[in-house]
């Protein structure tokens, strides 16, 4: 009987056999990864000279091992152009000049900077393809670089993939496009039909209000009023859609001049006066004395204030106030800041951010009577910002809202040069 093997020599075996194993697995993963046709591993010695050319990079690129390694650098199987194309950007990105060729594609990895980026490889027989490529330098054990690893993927799909994302965005914005021209050429068309037979029925109206076709008792007249005041509110109507068509095709113009801002607000007052003292709304002006012209379009900026008077006075509750004040813009000088304040219902947070959108309304708790279809508001914001300013809304601190928008002060330069925009994002100006 032979006698029992010692314990240590049992373990011996064991780790023997475990190494082995590791072994065996490393060079499995080894032959798998040198094997795969999934990627391409390209190993270069310190001077770039190809001495591994694996089978995906066989595979992907035409070439066998034979042909390449010690033959040539990857520089010679990528895209010339994009190598002096990625050699300048380097060179201005780093601050040195780098030529391009294979310098170019592990100056970052030579340095020790993480390096993946995108080039084109050129197969043998010609045709390309694009690859995204990692680059890493290997190093011996004293830290000199005996070579570099190019690892690369094909990305021909992804990249197809991504043109034809691009190529259905552009489709779908044509389509947008194509709709937008078709429902703007409909209310145009349907705006300007409407607009006569209105004309006609306003004068014919009217015609019967002055007493030429005979006397109207008191009930035809109120209903002769009645009438002509929905043609007025029709007539309004029309005439927003239309000008929202004409801002949209850009057949809107703007002529910028030097604006006297004093004669625009009173011009606007005195229009809307009238139906401020109907409504029981007191309306008046704030201007200081000396203020600049404004380098804007005197018929735009009173469309801009009427359209915002004639929104306050019908939001404000009969004994309220509405007011325009003009000055100069205190945050910056360059612009005039025009206010029109109401002690009305006022607006939420939310409202102030979407009360510029095209057909946003406002809930009308206290006027359910008033129709509208939700443009001049949107009309403002779009003759502002084609005169250079800005436009935004606020509640009031006490009650009411406030209704700001900037314009250029008038100057020789800006007619030439204009200021475009205020860099100002909207702020609070209660406590000014």
């Amino acid at each position: 009987m032979a006698p029992p093997q010692p314990i240590a020599d049992r373990y011996a075996e064991q780790a023997d056999l475990q190494r082995t194993e590791a072994l065996l697995s490393a060079d499995a993963l080894q032959s798998a990864i040198f094997n795969s046709r999934n990627f391409s591993s390209i190993a270069t010695d310190a001077k770039g000279v190809i001495q591994i050319f694996n089978v995906g990079a066989e595979w992907m690129l035409g070439y066998t091992a034979d042909e390449v390694v010690n033959q040539v650098t990857p520089a010679s199987i990528s895209d010339p152009q994009e190598m002096i194309a990625h050699a300048k950007a380097l060179s201005l990105e780093l601050g040195t000049t780098i030529g391009p060729g294979f310098e170019a594609l592990v100056f970052k990895a030579s340095r020790g900077i993480e390096d993946i980026y995108e080039l084109t490889y050129i197969r043998k027989d010609g045709s390309r393809f694009p690859a995204v490529v990692s680059v890493t330098a290997l190093r011996d054990a004293k830290d000199a670089i005996i070579g570099y690893l190019l690892i690369g993927t094909d990305n021909t799909a992804r990249k197809q993939a991504e043109e034809g994302r691009k190529k259905l965005a552009l489709e779908l914005e044509q389509i947008r496009q194509d709709q937008m021209r078709f429902k703007d050429e409909f209310l145009s068309h349907v705006s300007h039909e409407l607009r006569s037979p209105l004309t006609a029925i306003k004068q014919f109206t009217t015609i019967l209000l002055g007493g030429l076709a005979g006397e109207l008792n008191p009930e035809q007249r109120e209903y002769q009023q009645i009438v002509l005041r929905n043609i007025r509110q029709l007539q309004a109507m029309i005439d927003d859609l239309l000008e929202v068509t004409r801002l949209e095709t850009g057949k809107l113009t703007v002529e910028l001049e030097r604006v006297s801002v004093v004669i625009a607000v009173t011009d606007s007052f005195n229009t809307l006066q009238g139906s401020a003292r109907a409504k029981g709304v007191a309306l008046s002006y704030d201007l200081p004395p000396n203020l600049p012209s404004a380098s804007a379009d005197a018929t735009r900026l009173r469309q801009i204030l009427i359209i915002l008077l004639d929104n306050a006075i019908k939001f404000t509750p009969e004994g309220g106030a509405v007011t325009i004040r003009a000055r100069v813009f205190h945050k910056d000088p360059r612009f005039l800041l025009l206010e029109v304040t109401d002690t009305g219902i006022g607006i939420s947070p939310e409202m102030g951010q979407r009360i510029f959108e095209r057909l946003y309304q406002v809930s009308e708790r206290t006027q359910t009577s008033r129709k509208g279809l939700g443009l001049g508001l949107h009309i403002c914001k779009e003759l502002v910002t084609r005169q250079g300013g800005m436009i935004w809304a606020e509640r009031r601190s006490d009650k009411g809202s406030v209704f700001s928008f900037t314009l250029p002060v008038f100057t020789l330069g800006n007619l030439s040069a204009p200021v475009l925009r205020s860099d100002m994002k909207p702020v609070s100006l209660l406590a000014s």
